[in-house]
């Protein structure tokens, strides 16, 4: 057995030793999997979906301010989907056999709360405001000009702040605690 394989094996941290942080990150890397797969299911349905009902749907009292809200809905559906797929496709890719130092510095990674590849997620939240604010453009005779697109934001903007607060909140009860002790075995590890 080599040194890293038997510091890291023998030190347990917080009282989780490697292999109960091996457990727990297939675990979690186990439920991710499965809700990133359903999620790029969900957004495969609603791209088809809201595609006939907003796009080739050939009722004549569907105008255009509907048909490019749609095609917001489903533009912004399709970078869900990838991004959802890109997800999938990393976890399912997900080597444990790795070395030791390799595999806790990717799990540490993986669980970051900062992640670049999320910043995609502001085109289709972006696309998303675009076409709810021109569906409910179609309304504005119950607001003054204009005031309906701030009418939009002061609903959307909140709902966007709770939906990160929430998933903020389940990061750091679920996963903070695993990217915290993969960092201090690393860290022993370098030690």
């Amino acid at each position: 057995m080599n040194k890293e394989n038997h510091i890291s094996m023998k030190n347990g941290i917080n009282g989780m030793d490697l292999d109960q942080l091996t457990q727990r990150l297939k675990r979690e890397d186990t439920r991710n999997l499965r809700i990133f797969n359903n999620f790029r299911y969900l957004f495969l349905v609603m791209i088809i979906l809201y595609s006939l009902l907003f796009i080739v749907n050939p009722d004549h009292d569907l105008g255009w301010p509907d048909r490019i809200s749609g095609m917001c809905f489903v533009l912004a559906f399709v970078v869900f989907a990838w991004l959802f797929q890109k997800y999938y496709q990393e976890y399912r890719s997900i080597d444990y056999s790795r070395p030791v130092a390799e595999m806790l510095q990717m799990a540490a990674k993986r669980y970051s709360l900062r992640n670049r590849k999320s910043l995609i997620l502001i085109i289709p939240l972006l696309l998303i405001d675009i076409g709810i604010t021109i569906s409910f453009s179609q309304h504005r005779e119950m607001f003054t000009p204009g005031k309906w697109i701030w009418v939009v934001q002061v609903v959307y903007i909140p709902v966007l702040a709770i939906s990160f607060l929430i998933g903020a909140w389940i990061w750091y009860r679920q996963q903070k605690p695993i990217r915290d002790r993969a960092l201090k075995l690393l860290d022993e590890l370098n030690n």
